[in-house]
């Protein structure tokens, strides 16, 4: 997902509050947002965000969250599964909702409730999670939550009239926020229109009915999320290539080397690629990450 990968989980930690209080359905007094690996060694598991949300109650509870385009390799129910066991094994007294986003037409079969049965076909194990097909949910379901943050994804949503529509969203954004929050959500909702003539459409209404030209912050934003979604798919090629090269030079990879592969990087990668051409096996693969996985682990 590398597209809107970055621009959603940016634009989550800019709208934590309002994304919190949508999903939760009840007022929030304060969220702080967590994003990165949940550590379960020799496997760490990298999440898109973990939201410490303390409700209006006082309470405190976790809310994960998962964002899936279309062509994941790993089912998302078998990962969520992951996800779920680690966060409740790392934080054992707090209550936890996980949320999948699904963009792009993906999703379509997954309803977040799931199950694993034993030899007499009795449930043994279940999990669940919420499931949003934003590309499902209707453009006017956005506007009527009143949340001007929230239409930094409207986009994503189905809008069956664009303009009027975006228009409306703008006028939202426009009214209900301000400074540089406002021009980083507006510059959410260009990079996370997927259609371009779309993204031209609310360009040109921000344009023409507030007279505000795309600001330089604006710019940078959409610059830096169209190079980091062309880092990110390089990189994943990158390392993909590299996998296939070693499984076929070495055997197939145990999931603990292919983590320790994951875990080098660029010119590590590089260095790896063009030593495995004198590698005969499995073994000198492993001499070979004993010798860098400290420098990788700095």
């Amino acid at each position: 997902m590398a597209e809107t990968d970055h621009p959603l989980k940016r634009f989550v930690a800019l709208a934590a509050p309002d994304v919190a209080a949508w999903l939760l359905e009840q007022p929030v007094r304060a969220v702080t947002t967590r994003q990165g690996e949940l550590t379960a060694q020799p496997d760490p598991l990298d999440s898109d965000l973990v939201l410490f949300v303390t409700l209006d109650t006082g309470h405190e509870v976790i809310l994960h969250l998962e964002f899936q385009g279309p062509g994941s390799k790993k089912p998302m129910p078998t990962r969520m599964l992951d996800y779920q066991t680690r966060l409740a094994l790392i934080y054992r007294d707090l209550p936890i909702t996980s949320v999948v986003w699904y963009l792009g037409g993906a999703g379509a079969r997954d309803a977040g409730i799931h199950e694993r049965v034993n030899h007499t076909g009795q449930p043994a194990l279940a999990w669940r999670y919420q499931v949003i097909r934003l590309w499902q949910v209707d453009a006017e379901v956005l506007l009527a939550l009143q949340r001007p943050a929230l239409l930094a994804l409207i986009g994503q949503t189905r809008i069956r009239e664009p303009e009027p529509i975006l228009t409306q969203a703008v006028q939202q954004l426009m009214k209900g926020t301000e400074g540089e929050t406002q021009a980083r959500l507006l510059a959410e909702l260009l990079l996370l229109c997927p259609d371009e003539e779309l993204a031209a459409m609310a360009e040109q209404i921000i344009t023409r009915d507030y007279g505000m030209p795309e600001t330089p912050m604006m710019r940078k934003l959409r610059e830096e999320g169209r190079e980091e979604g062309r880092e990110e798919g390089r990189e994943e090629a990158e390392l993909n290539l590299l996998v296939k090269l070693l499984t076929r030079r070495c055997g197939p990879l145990s999931a603990e080397t292919i983590v320790q592969v994951q875990r080098l990087d660029h010119h590590q990668r590089l260095a790896l690629a063009e030593a495995l051409l004198d590698f005969s096996g499995a073994t000198d693969l492993n001499q070979w990450l004993a010798r860098e996985q400290p420098a990788s682990e700095n």
